[in-house]
């Protein structure tokens, strides 16, 4: 169950990811830092596969918006096993990630909600 209001300072989101026949059970906090339309920091837990510090900051660039997201593993799996060549997976994920971003701010799509109001899963 999520907690708090996303996306003020201890706000948690709850979510699964399926990977095949596997299925991971993660969360992320707000637990760093929250300035509506600036900063936003949070930490991810995918459990056995370690935890990461996310960062994304909105800087206005012209007449356009320059996002910047940082993620750094911090402990577990992840941490243990960061290395150049999942950092650049990494990247890969971040620019299709950041892609999609950007198509739907463009477009002004609106994703679709549930009866909840929250965003609902879509698969890609």
């Amino acid at each position: 169950m999520d907690a708090g209001q996303w996306p003020e300072l201890g706000a948690t989101l709850r979510y699964e990811i399926r990977i095949g026949p596997f299925t991971l059970h993660n969360r992320t906090v707000v637990v760093r830092r929250n300035e509506p339309t600036a900063v936003l920091e949070l930490e991810a837990d995918s459990g056995p596969l370690g935890s990461a510090r996310i960062a994304i900051e909105l800087r206005p660039w012209g007449e356009h918006t320059l996002i910047i997201f940082d993620e750094h593993p911090l402990r577990g799996a992840g941490g243990a096993l960061h290395n150049g060549l999942l950092d650049a997976a990494q990247q890969v994920r971040h620019r299709v990630m950041l892609g999609r971003l950007a198509r739907l701010c463009e477009a002004g799509e609106v994703p679709p909600r549930s009866a909840r109001g929250r965003p609902r899963p879509r698969r890609v």
